[in-house]
């Protein structure tokens, strides 16, 4: 008796999962483009703005993240700072080798005096390297730390007067 009902759950089993409905997961219809970085042709600085106006600090990158993080500071006293342009550079601790180089633009909303994170896309994409200054410190010995220069080459502003 018990293996008859053994049979008639294994049936019910066997008959449930073949008149499911298969269930479609992809998306329908084509994906949207991907928005672009707006590039900035240059320092476009508001009236009474000096050069030294913006500060980048604390970049950070663990080994398997997908951004890499840093503050941004708006030193202005009047003006909001709108976007900018970054310069960066990623050297090996070990033998200070250039590993890669790249200059983005960045869109942000940074009011006077104040301080926002921001962030972009990792140029690791196969989430080798961390960055040497990071809280989280990679267990395996195949992870190879680097370091960062960035350099602002410009930055937008939007004079709060106007």
């Amino acid at each position: 008796m018990k293996a008859f009902g053994v049979v008639i759950l294994m049936a019910a089993f066997a008959f449930g999962f073949i008149g499911a409905q298969r269930v479609n997961t992809l998306r329908p219809g084509n994906l949207a483009p991907v928005n672009h970085i707006p590039d900035f042709a240059g320092v476009d600085v508001a009236e009474g703005a000096a050069p030294d106006c913006v500060k980048v600090a604390s970049y950070d990158k663990p080994l398997r993240s997908l951004r890499e993080t840093f503050f941004v500071t708006n030193n202005s006293a009047t003006d909001t700072l709108t976007g900018i342009r970054l310069s960066l550079t990623y050297f090996a601790v070990a033998d200070s080798s250039m590993l890669h180089s790249r200059r983005v633009s960045v869109s942000c909303h940074i009011p006077p005096l104040q301080t926002r994170q921001l962030y972009l896309i990792a140029w690791d994409r196969q989430y080798t390297y961390y960055s040497e200054n990071t809280r989280i410190r990679p267990s395996g010995t195949r992870a190879v730390p680097y370091c960062a220069d960035i350099r602002i080459e410009g930055a937008t502003f939007k004079n709060a007067g106007k």
